[in-house]
């Protein structure tokens, strides 16, 4: 469970839907507190003597709103659309890692969400304007003058994250750029993975804390073909393996775990995993845990995968 949880985290981190749908949801809320303030403090009694904010009237309104809204929208896709030839186009010349690199970052995912946010907040706030009469002979009209305030100040930051977004996007397809990245992160994952001597964890029975009264395992006298085999029940890249899980099924059940695979490592369904000694001691629960301490994928991630990043560069 475990390492589908790590798996599903690392899927969001590199989703292009993760991040704008939670910064949509944030803008519907906004637009949703905004309103609901104007309608019960007075839409126009709070700019009452204000420089420069002068109360807008219904159809002033709407057409701003119109305008932010169906801006915004366009020059999401259209910038979108056109950095995504010019990566595509990139990846080709330097490898397909570029584009999972464009996809990962949290710049870009940033600067997308900004833009549906501004678009889902301008189409919230203009249902709720109204003229008089509208609805009914004695309704009278209404504009959220906060709301349109927020909405003004939406758009100088989207105008600012497009500035960014036309900066960012060279300098991340660089080539240069490319390989400072993939190297500075393969480094960390090594650092992370193998840590040096004094920063292990130290060894049970180090210390004050007694030694546990086990005999070492001679995996030597071990016969493979007396193990219990954990076969893989689907098709993909193995792109996580959780190491600390299958130690903990081991200790738990007296048996000793030999790993067939690896990160990064094609498998199917007659695949072996694993495989358990003593097989009588692998039970199906057992062989449940082991099989789902693995966490496999439609293509290879660079979550476990050293050698990914490494072929990348």
């Amino acid at each position: 469970m475990k390492a589908r949880l790590l798996r599903l985290s690392d899927t969001l981190r590199e989703s292009y839907w993760f991040v704008p749908t939670i910064m949509a949801l944030a803008a519907l809320l906004l637009a949703l507190t905004t309103v609901t303030i104007d309608s019960h403090a007075g839409s126009t009694a709070w700019t009452t003597g204000l420089p420069g904010l002068d109360a807008a009237r219904p159809d002033g309104a709407r057409s701003l709103l119109s305008a932010i809204g169906g801006s915004m929208i366009g020059v999401a896709g259209t910038t979108f659309s056109v950095t995504i030839a010019a990566v595509v186009y990139a990846s080709g010349q330097y490898g397909p890692r570029l584009l999972s690199n464009f996809m990962s970052d949290r710049g870009n995912q940033v600067t997308l969400g900004t833009f549906i946010a501004t678009f889902v907040y301008s189409l919230v706030v203009l249902r709720t304007i109204r003229s008089a009469g509208e609805g009914g002979t004695s309704a009278v009209a209404f504009v959220p003058q906060l709301a349109l305030l927020i909405a003004l100040v939406l758009v100088l930051c989207s105008i600012a994250v497009l500035i960014f977004f036309i900066h960012h996007v060279p300098m991340r397809i660089h080539i240069n750029s490319v390989i400072e990245q993939i190297g500075a992160r393969l480094v960390a994952d090594i650092e992370a993975r193998f840590p040096p001597s004094d920063q292990r964890p130290a060894p049970p029975g180090s210390g004050d804390t007694p030694a546990p009264e086990t005999s070492p395992v001679d995996t030597r006298h071990v016969d493979p073909e007396q193990g219990a085999p954990i076969h893989c029940h689907g098709i993909g890249y193995i792109q996580l393996i959780d190491v600390a899980s299958i130690i903990e099924v081991a200790h738990a059940h007296d048996m000793i775990v030999r790993l067939h695979g690896e990160p990064g490592d094609f498998v199917h369904k007659h695949s072996v995993l694993m495989t358990a000694w003593p097989a009588e001691n692998c039970t199906e629960q057992a062989a449940a845990a082991l099989r789902n301490a693995c966490a496999l994928g439609a293509r290879r991630s660079a979550l476990q995968d050293l050698r990914s990043r490494e072929r990348a560069k």
